[in-house]
């Protein structure tokens, strides 16, 4: 699961700000 939640994360954040927000709430 940490392969597809990185690949999620990078895409999100690179889609977007959001990446970062969420890794700012779950941190």
């Amino acid at each position: 699961m940490k392969e597809f939640s990185g690949k999620v994360a990078v895409i999100t954040g690179a889609a977007s700000g959001i990446g970062r927000g969420l890794a700012d709430r779950c941190v």
